[in-house]
């Protein structure tokens, strides 16, 4: 990118930071190895740096050569800084490497940046010796200068991910990766690189970056009140952030100039935090509202559909769903470190389980029926263990005094990691209290942030306050993206007395809303016995709400995550295709009963004539003589208007059976293969009432044969009841 032509670095007497950002991943010489994101890196510092007013000028790969660097190195920079308290930022994301060949004399060393088109067999003409850089940046007018190198000068030819070497005939060891730097005098001025003399800058495969510059990322992203910070504090954080990252295997060096005292530099505001993977967060309204019941459904139909999910039981007070996850799957957390234990890493609180003695492994607790129809899993990173209940008091006492949400992101962060490494594609969060901060940012991370609440008297102002807490916490919280589920819903009255009239005609102000029934709740909280068969009204409507909430609050984005419709149907209409004599059977049932409706329909229509002959003959004579009627007028308006209802429902009762009959001849044509009732399944159906027997309805069918496979399929077992013990 060309730099800019105007040599002022002032507008209005305002000073304009400047900065220099150079990334290189692919280099022109095979002798040197290829970086992954080391492009990547510089393109997002750019624009952080921008975001924070600095005028910046980006080389990256084939621009990043020898002589555009040294150009703007020794021109560039010095045109558009003309004040001594310009701040100038220096990064560099690439390759670097240490010379430490055996001289003529006494043993020598050097140490290079290699630009994109370096030959490190001439690394002194087409590379930068560090003592060439600072010899240009020493007549830079700026006491304020800062520079980030994410690179290390040590290490093997090993297209590892390093980002340095050693060139061939170098003696085995390291050396100090700013040496020559380290040595340098300047004021105000601060140098930083990646890691230590005896340790590798790696890249960071998960996230897409090197670890020095992710740490980067992550500092400048964080919030600060009038956005500038000390340059000395910000470097400080980058160095705490890289050890914590990388657990003590990088240590970036820092140098600060003895001459001149510190200096602030201004900071991007903060970006909007959003979860790494597609997010579904639930807060309560108060307890007892079923969020916790929801979330796991939800967790359930996404694994359905073959994901991975990760159950992120951030309710560290509560920790309900942990508990119901271990009791319904029958397995112990162990030592598996907790969301609890990850927030005590940024707490004065602490465990008394030794964190050597900690797994991060996640608890599988997929169920029984998911994984004899081998589909997603569900990892459980747990709340708290039950034996740390004195340290989660004290932990949650201290995250009501409002930790910071930077604090709050980077500990959401962490507990993302532990499931993008396990394999997680989505994650489902179980919120905590409605004030607690972690809630608050969890809400403000997730795709699908949803606040469940009762049909209850101050429900609805509840709401509000949630709401109001996260506009007030997160800049920039929109809460047009919260979805609100009112659920166990005893009445519609109740329904409309506290909440009004279900509708969208007010944004932001709407809600979706479940029925009570205990049955069903009783039935899904003790292991669900029909739920593996694919459909269950309380799942069934938890679901058309998901698709729905994707729909208007991601334009669909997600919606493969969810169940499809096969999905939902799969599990018993691939029982079907095992027991096609059932289907036969039923369907035979189905035919002889419509040929029966006919029979009946003719005895039917034959009444009603008999009784309209004899009350018109009533009705057409002149007298009582000329009366041929062969029925007393009560009777024969009795047998007209029965037999007319009763021919009213027997078209109506032929119309199901036929429509019934129909899906059944469609499966057994279709069920000649997984593929081909596959294709049938995700086929549009008509939607319509019972009643709407003009409308050719494959849900209402589908859903009168489903209940027909759960009658037989409990016939089948030993008992009505499919435990997670017996499976």
């Amino acid at each position: 990118m060309p730099g800019p032509t105007s040599t002022e670095s002032d507008v209005g007497g305002i000073q304009v930071p400047q900065a220099l950002v150079v990334g290189i991943d692919k280099y022109s010489l095979k002798g040197v190895p290829e970086l992954k994101f080391a492009a990547n890196d510089a393109l997002e510092v750019s624009e952080r740096l921008r975001n924070a007013g600095f005028e910046v000028v980006t080389l990256t790969d084939q621009a990043a050569t020898h002589k555009k660097i040294h150009r703007e190195l020794e021109v560039g920079l010095n045109q558009r800084v003309v004040d001594e308290d310009d701040p100038v930022v220096i990064y560099w994301s690439g390759h670097g490497m240490s010379d430490l060949r055996r001289g003529t004399g006494d043993d020598w060393s050097s140490t290079f940046l290699l630009p994109q088109d370096a030959d490190i067999d001439q690394p002194l003409g087409t590379s930068f010796p560090v003592q060439h850089v600072w010899a240009l940046l020493d007549r830079l007018k700026t006491r304020r200068l800062l520079v980030m190198l994410d690179t290390c000068f040590s290490g093997a030819f090993a297209g590892d991910g390093r980002r340095g070497f050693a060139i061939d005939g170098a003696r085995g060891g390291a050396v100090n990766p700013t040496d020559e730097f380290l040595r340098m005098d300047g004021h105000g001025r601060i140098v930083v690189s990646a890691c230590g003399p005896d340790e590798v800058a790696r890249e960071d495969e998960t996230h897409g970056h090197g670890h020095f510059t992710r740490a980067v990322l992550t500092v400048l992203d964080r919030g600060a009140g009038d956005r500038r910070v000390n340059v000395t504090g910000l470097v400080s954080d980058i160095r705490a952030e890289v050890r914590r990252q990388t657990r003590g295997a990088q240590t970036p060096s820092m140098h600060v100039s003895s001459q001149g005292a510190d200096w602030r530099i201004p900071l991007p505001p903060p970006a909007p935090y959003e979860a790494p993977l597609p997010s579904w967060a639930f807060v309560g309204t108060s307890g007892g509202v079923g969020k916790t019941t929801l979330a796991m459904m939800t967790a359930e139909l996404l694994a359905e559909s073959g994901n991975t999910v990760l159950y992120l039981d951030a309710d560290i007070a509560q920790h309900g769903g942990t508990s119901e996850w271990c009791q319904r799957t029958r397995v112990d957390i162990g030592h598996a470190r907790t969301f609890a234990d990850h927030v005590a890493a940024f707490s004065r609180a602490k465990t008394g389980t030794p964190a050597a003695q900690l797994s991060d492994r996640l608890v599988d607790v997929t169920p029984a029926y998911l994984r004899r129809h081998d589909c997603g899993r569900i990892l459980l990173l747990p709340a708290a263990r039950v034996s740390d209940r004195l340290f989660v008091f004290d932990l949650v006492a201290e995250i009501k005094d409002r930790r910071s949400n930077g604090v709050c992101q980077q500990i959401l962060d962490e507990a993302f990691d532990r499931g993008i490494q396990q394999g997680a594609t989505c994650v489902v969060i179980d919120c905590g209290a409605q004030f607690d901060p972690l809630a608050v940012n969890a809400i403000a991370a997730a795709h699908h942030p949803m606040i469940v609440a009762a049909a209850r008297a101050g429900a609805k102002e509840q709401r509000e306050t949630i709401l109001r807490n996260c506009e007030q916490t997160v800049d920039g919280f929109s809460r047009l993206r919260v979805a609100t589920v009112v659920n166990r819903v005893p009445s519609e009255e109740a329904l409309v007395q506290h909440w009004g009239q279900p509708g969208y005609s007010n944004p932001g102000m709407s809600f979706h809303w479940l029925p009570f029934d205990r049955n069903l709740f009783q039935d899904w909280e003790e292991g669900r016995p029909n739920f593996e068969l694919g459909y269950d009204e309380l799942t069934h409507a938890w679901h058309e709400i998901l698709v729905a909430s994707d729909t208007s609050g991601c334009h669909g984005r997600h919606q493969d995550f969810l169940p499809s419709e096969w999905d939902r149907f799969s599990k018993w209409s691939l029982w079907l295709t095992e027991n096609r004599q059932w289907m036969e059977t039923k369907r035979a049932t189905l035919s002889r009963l419509v040929r029966r409706s006919y029979v009946a329909g003719v005895c039917l229509f034959a009444i009603a004539a008999t009784a309209l002959v004899s009350l018109l003959l009533h009705v057409f004579a002149e007298d009582d003589t000329d009366d041929a009627s062969f029925l007393p007028q009560w009777l024969a308006i009795t047998l007209l208007t029965l037999s007319a209802v009763a021919l009213l429902g027997n078209v109506i009762g032929r119309h199901l059976l036929n429509r019934r009959r129909k899906v059944l001849t469609d499966l057994l044509a279709h069920s000649t293969s997984v593929d081909s009732l596959k294709d049938w399944f995700s086929a549009p159906r008509q939607d319509g009432s019972w009643w709407q027997v003009w409308r050719s309805s494959r849900r209402v069918a589908i859903e009168w044969l489903h209940e027909e496979v759960k009658d037989e399929r409990s016939r089948q077992l030993p008992s009505g009841r499919i435990t997670e013990a017996a499976s």
